[in-house]
């Protein structure tokens, strides 16, 4: 038990001291750059507008994706309960669209630079 608790006590503080020589290094990114994205990326907002887009654009395309196959689906059912299934897959991806460009645009209405090219914060002097 005194051999095991004694390799404890060297590995754990090896461990720990490993994290305190990596942080002292600067990471340079390997990809500085997203599609859409100058090269110029100074902190994490860039990248949250950047995710925030392209998740908006992937939502708006799979909406009318999935009103696509809900109007495949109704006109190749026979069934009733077919078509009614069909409906409401248009209805939900129609619902579903709504709510993306009602929060885009409401997120445009309070404040622009919200969905804008930046989070950035602005920089104000001090004493």
């Amino acid at each position: 038990m005194n051999k095991i608790l004694k390799n404890i006590l060297i590995i754990i503080p090896a461990f720990f001291l490993k994290f305190g020589v990596a942080s002292a290094f600067t990471y340079t990114l390997l990809e500085p750059s997203i599609p859409g994205l100058n090269a110029n990326v100074n902190d994490l907002g860039d990248y949250l507008s950047v995710i925030y887009n392209v998740s908006i654009g992937s939502a708006m395309v799979l909406a009318v994706l999935m009103i696509s196959i809900g109007g495949f689906k109704y006109i190749t059912e026979e069934s009733f309960t077919g078509k009614a299934g069909a409906k409401d897959t248009i209805k939900n991806a129609l619902i579903g669209l709504l709510l993306i460009l009602s929060s885009y645009l409401l997120l445009q209405t309070i404040n622009p630079d919200l969905v804008g090219s930046s989070f950035a914060i602005p920089h104000t002097d001090t004493f």
